[in-house]
């Protein structure tokens, strides 16, 4: 009766890999004040983000998603009905300089919100060797991986 503690064991999403990483193509929600520089906005909108990568330590690398055309976004046409856009930028650290990881900031959205692994492979395609940031992206990437700059 009094003796038997309950176990907590924290529930292990099982659409995760076999790792237990976050896999490519999840989308998480987060706020805009939350992605790199975002605090200086100012913007309290809720925002998509599909990760693109994840290392070791279950870091992830991202990419914002908007629901606008814009400068250096690309459409997503396979993504919510071609509906969905992507902004050409890589972020790999929230707005206090910590990686990003899902947490309260960073909320993982359910694996039916998943974008297609051939959208991640476009997505990296783009804003590695075809948009106006690319070299920014890079370092960034190379940074996330732990190679030298």
């Amino acid at each position: 009766m009094f003796g038997k503690k309950k176990s907590r064991k924290r529930k292990i999403n099982n659409k995760r890999t076999k790792g237990g990483k976050v896999p490519q193509g999840r989308t998480l929600s987060t706020n805009d004040r939350y992605l790199g520089k975002g605090g200086k906005t100012g913007s309290k909108k809720e925002r998509p983000v599909v990760v693109i990568e994840t290392n070791d330590y279950n870091d992830l690398a991202v990419v914002p998603l908007s629901s606008r055309k814009g400068s250096n976004r690309t459409r997503l046409k396979k993504y919510q009905q071609g509906q969905s856009y992507f902004k050409h930028y890589v972020e790999i650290e929230d707005d206090e300089g910590k990686p990003i990881r899902v947490n309260k900031k960073f909320r993982e959205n359910h694996p039916n919100m998943d974008v297609s692994n051939e959208d991640v492979a476009f997505i990296k395609d783009k804003v590695f060797y075809h948009s106006k940031p690319m070299e920014e992206n890079k370092k960034k990437i190379n940074k996330f991986r732990g190679k030298k700059e």
